[in-house]
């Protein structure tokens, strides 16, 4: 593997536990695979060109966001262009409800994967690359891709049948907020910039205003007293249904939330998320997650295990 030129890694092959990260792997079917190798170069190639910071902009930080910084050490540390997790955790899907709320869903489903984010002055752009485990003997492929204001939502399982196979410029808007979203666990990726202003709410909360061309979207994210990002909601995301109903895509209040802070090398970094979805006639959990392993400006892919 290979750093980016001119930078040297804030983390490098820091494990988030203490035992040894058990075997990862995303997308496992190979003609998947190639295409989301490829997919994965393209942001290695476009974190080659430099950092979109505004350094002018630090000066007028909410006081939150700034404590935020200083707890993270991100204030102090050179602003990731490439960033990669590894991850594990169970996510289940809605199948039938409506814009009112979820009235059944999948089982959980245990799933283990990778993600690949890249934040330069040539744009921004994501891979999630995983795999879920449905049943004992099923698996299925799962990659989303943001790249060039453009999304694409791809899930075949393991005989070959294509769950979800969509693009269509009505979901946009929720996959780049969403880039934002898991910035969190690389705080430098949440200093301003031309991508990423802060505004002030309170003493305690912030709103990201969040751009990537024409799309634009915001999240409000709380801060405890010592700095810790807890939570981020937004009004700007869609929820996708499975199953048959009357509209797949529907908008509902989005709330992350993070926790288990733990000190790897010169940053502070959350190891536990949770995703759910707030409709009027309940809320809706969907993902719950636990990061094992990050490394920043390593212009590699994961070696496979």
């Amino acid at each position: 593997m290979t750093l980016l030129p001119g930078l040297r890694p804030a983390l490098c092959s820091l494990l988030l536990s203490s035992a040894i990260a058990p075997a990862l792997a995303g997308v496992s079917q190979p003609a998947m695979r190639e295409r989301v190798d490829r997919e994965i170069d393209d942001l290695i190639a476009l974190a080659q060109a430099e950092p979109a910071v505004d350094a002018g902009a630090l000066q007028a930080l909410p006081a939150p966001v700034r404590r935020y910084l200083a707890y993270t050490g991100a204030d102090r540390a050179p602003r990731a262009r490439f960033a990669r997790f590894r991850f594990e955790g169970e996510v289940r899907l809605p199948m039938s409800g409506s814009a009112q709320g979820v009235t059944r869903a999948t089982p959980w489903m245990a799933t283990r994967g990778e993600q690949y984010m890249a934040l330069s002055m040539q744009g921004l752009g994501y891979v999630w690359d995983s795999t879920w485990q449905q049943g004992p003997d099923t698996r299925i492929d799962v990659r989303d891709l943001y790249a060039r204001g453009d999304t694409h939502v791809w899930g075949v399982r393991s005989d070959g049948r294509v769950l979800v196979d969509e693009r269509h410029a009505d979901i946009n808007r929720t996959y780049m907020i969403r880039f934002f979203a898991e910035a969190t666990q690389s705080p430098t990726m949440l200093l301003p910039g031309r991508h990423l202003r802060w505004e002030a709410v309170d003493d305690s909360q912030a709103r990201a205003n969040v751009r990537d061309g024409e799309l634009n979207a915001s999240m409000v994210c709380s801060f405890s007293p010592e700095g810790a990002l807890t939570r981020c909601q937004s009004d700007d995301r869609m929820l996708r249904f499975t199953g048959e109903v009357p509209s797949r895509w529907v908008s509902a209040r989005w709330v992350m939330e993070r926790g288990d802070y733990r000190q790897f090398g010169t940053l502070r970094l959350p190891t536990v998320m949770s995703v759910r979805w707030l409709l009027p006639e309940g809320e809706f959990e969907q993902v719950r997650a636990k990061t094992v392993a990050v490394d920043f400006d390593v212009a590699a892919r994961y070696p496979a295990q």
